[in-house]
């Protein structure tokens, strides 16, 4: 233990005591201290001693295929690789099964080719062809890249327990230490770099609480996940790099949980790998639905969650459920899922239910599980899931709708049942249809079932704007690609719908009043607002357009070019959703995307690539007319003056109030869709960047056949003019080659000569 660590405790253990004195004799390696109330108190209302336990040193080594099992005087480290290269820590026996959060068995398969083998001075070391691990004698475990540069060092955890309690039932803290350069990125309340400060992770209310992170260095990328269903929080400091002579301070992060295994994944790689890695344990995102990207919209049903008697005015389940002391919904008004929607009107795809109270079942062993309050379901029983599954394929066989789940609880694993059994009740029931749900709570492994509404930003207020966008790209970055803002003006991720009205992914909103103002009816009433407020209604639903999923965005007369152009985009957006679902990449990626080691790409929060081939750069700021962007290597046109930028420099953009600017990398291929199918936008490779490439993933079918990839290259010919190529697919001629087989528009002729200003 550390000594100022311990000295901390002990002094705690005095300033507790209510004689002033010490409160015992302290063994070597252990503290003990008393605790009031919670499970350290006694029946007769004394009080237990706690006793803090570090696992002491090694005393032997069990290799197993993938790793093994490391023994120490008070603990156990189990280790494993998977075969897709996941590296897996367990203290104090704890497994890699079973886990909400991952998809099965064959996630977790070790790499039988790697083995724990002893090191030096007493420790064991481990190297597979993805990274290596280092375990020394006291338990620090050091995780490194393949060519042995530390990316992490990870201190023993330690344990507070109850004396006479079983191991492992108490409080834990581990301590990690990064390089002085990183960055944590991660799901966070301002954006993707999480400052220092804590952040709260797991527990039973909704939020931005997934124990993910991503750590980005020069050294390298590796994301962490901590598997625990408890409430805890993670301190964050970042590291401080010494000027001159100075000292270097390491990065730190602590998190300190109130209970459950003391489990970690950690992939290491390139940000393409980590999404790999991670979809490979908690399962690759599920696209949604064709018309909720490409701006056609869908109406949803909101289910909500949380409020008392009153606010219920529609459930979806009633009657008595397994594991309750009593309580049903409102039969009386509701006798049937058929009836819901009936209660609110013709046309009205809303309703309100499933109440959440304080006493959200917490652990679920044998047995029944405890009260959980009127009108929430046992989700974790397989009978409820099937017929509550069934009562979701009723309401949804009234019309094309979709749901937004305001419900969450014990750390995700009720939402992660009720999403579970929404998902494969919808695709058994509509197997020609991908079903769309959303969520309001951020859990490990929601991506297999649907996306997230994010909270909808404070209408007028600017700083909402970057902040959206970190958002989306720290979600993206934790695996969940299809994330985005809920309603301005709400504030509360979708959740601010009333009685009757109808809410729409993509870019149309009908039937939906907000307290904040639409760029609509901003423009039609300017004398009464004022020009800032009109101006944060227009930068708002210009970069709402441009985000996975968004109710920011309006359809109608001032907002049909913005639903216009996003629609004729669809073809790009379904290509990304559909790619995501093969290899896990987010569909918003930040500007360093693919090159991790430019320092100068880390510090751009407000501008974000879309795929490999878009670069958009919001206006944040009021007055705002002109941008500086800081672009990543590779040439790249101005989308509507064909203008080109020299890249891996800061450039000015032009940002006048009717447009976003958005790049396009020079030699991409681009599938937007026109009024007679989809036409390959081709933006002219340039001598300087070489030849170019793009994707494009039909979804006519809009359901569960395999995705066909559509691979293109495109290349300057010998006399100046523009190739374009298909490799793969039907078509490809001999040597997997072909013409491109769709309709091709060049873009940016004749550009090279009008290079805009660095």
């Amino acid at each position: 233990m550390i000594a100022r660590d311990l000295v901390r405790w002990l002094t705690a253990a005095r300033g507790d005591d209510a004689g002033g004195g010490r409160s015992g004799a302290l063994s070597p390696g252990v503290a003990r201290r008393p605790v009031r109330g919670g499970r350290a108190a006694c029946r007769g209302g004394g009080v237990a001693p706690v006793r803090a336990r570090v696992p002491g040193v090694l005393t032997a080594l069990e290799p197993a295929p993938g790793g093994g099992l490391v023994r120490f005087a008070r603990s156990e480290l189990y280790v494993r690789v998977t075969v897709r290269g996941a590296l897996f820590l367990g203290w104090d026996g704890a497994a890699p099964l079973p886990s909400y959060a991952l998809t099965g068995a064959e996630a977790v398969a070790p790499d039988e080719r790697v083995v724990l083998e002893p090191d030096t001075e007493g420790g064991v070391r481990l190297v597979s062809e993805r990274l290596g691990l280092t375990v020394a004698r006291d338990g620090t475990v050091e995780v490194r890249t393949p060519g042995g540069v530390m990316l992490r060092r990870q201190a023993p955890p330690r344990w507070w327990e109850a004396a006479g309690s079983v191991r492992g039932g108490g409080r834990w803290v581990s301590r990690a230490e990064v390089a002085a350069d990183a960055v944590f990125l991660g799901a966070g309340r301002d954006g993707a770099v999480l400052a220092e400060g804590a952040y709260t992770v797991g527990g039973v209310r909704p939020g931005l609480r997934m124990p993910v992170q991503v750590v980005q260095a020069d050294a390298g990328c590796h994301l962490v996940f901590h598997d625990a269903e408890e409430e805890g929080e993670w301190l964050l400091r970042p590291g401080r790099e010494g000027a001159g002579s100075g000292h270097d301070r390491v990065g730190v992060a602590e998190l300190r949980m109130s209970g459950g295994p003391v489990r970690s994944w950690v992939v290491v790689g390139s940000p393409q790998r980590l999404a790999y890695g991670w979809a490979s344990l908690t399962g690759a995102p599920v696209p949604p639905p064709g018309d909720a990207l490409g701006g056609a919209g869908r109406e949803l049903v909101v289910v909500r969650g949380g409020g008392g008697p009153g606010a219920v005015e529609g459930c979806l389940t009633t009657g008595r459920r397994r594991g309750f002391g009593g309580g049903a919904g409102p039969r009386g008004r509701f006798g049937g899922s058929g009836e819901v929607t009936r209660g609110f009107g013709a046309g009205a795809g809303l309703t309100r239910g499933f109440r959440s109270g304080a006493g959200l079942t917490r652990r679920f062993g044998g047995g029944a599980a405890r009260d959980a309050g009127p009108g929430v379901p046992e989700w974790t029983d397989s009978e409820v899931r099937a017929r509550e599954g069934e009562r979701y394929v009723a309401l949804a066989g009234q019309g094309r709708h979709g749901f937004v789940h305001s419900f969450e609880g014990m750390g995700g694993v009720l939402e992660l049942c009720r999403a579970r059994a929404v998902f494969h009740s919808l695709r058994g029931a509509f197997p020609g249809e991908r079903p769309l749900q959303l969520a309001v709570g951020v859990w490990a492994g929601q991506q297999r079932y649907g996306g997230v509404c994010l909270p909808g930003p404070e209408a007028g207020d600017w700083a909402e704007l970057p902040r959206a966008v970190g958002r989306v790209l720290g979600l993206g970055l934790c695996g969940v690609p299809f994330c985005g803002p809920g309603v301005p003006g709400t504030g509360d991720g979708g959740r601010g719908a009333r009685g009757g009205e109808v809410r729409t992914p993509g870019v149309r909103t009908r039937g939906v009043r907000t307290r904040g103002v639409r760029a609509s009816e901003a423009r039609r009433s300017e004398g009464s607002l004022s020009d800032e407020g009109v101006e944060w209604a227009v930068r708002w639903e210009q970069l709402a357009r441009w985000l996975p999923w968004s109710d920011g965005a309006e359809g109608g007369s001032a907002g049909g070019a913005a639903s216009g152009e996003r629609e004729r985009w669809g073809a790009y957006w379904t290509t990304l959703a559909r790619h995501a679902g093969l290899w896990g990449g987010p569909w918003v990626r930040p500007v360093w995307w693919f090159t991790p080691e430019d320092r100068a790409l880390r510090g751009v929060g407000d501008a974000f690539l879309v795929g490999e081939a878009l670069l958009v750069a919001p206006v944040c700021e009021p007055g705002v007319r002109s941008r500086r962007v800081r672009l990543p290597k590779g040439q790249w046109y101005d989308t509507a003056t064909e203008v080109v930028y020299e890249g891996e420099r800061t450039v000015e953009v032009a940002a006048p109030l009717d447009r976003v600017p958005v790049l396009v990398r020079a030699g991409a291929v681009v599938p937007v869709r026109e009024a007679g199918g989809t036409v390959l936008d081709v933006w002219a490779p340039l001598p300087e960047s070489g030849p170019g490439a793009g994707l494009y993933i039909p979804d006519e079918e809009g359901g569960w056949s395999p995705p066909l990839v559509e691979r293109y290259t495109s290349r300057l010919g010998a006399d100046g003019e523009v190739v374009v190529e298909r490799s793969g697919g039907p078509g490809a001629g001999p040597g997997g080659a072909s013409a491109a087989g769709r309709p091709v528009r060049v873009r940016g002729l004749g550009a090279a000569e009008a290079m805009g200003p660095a």
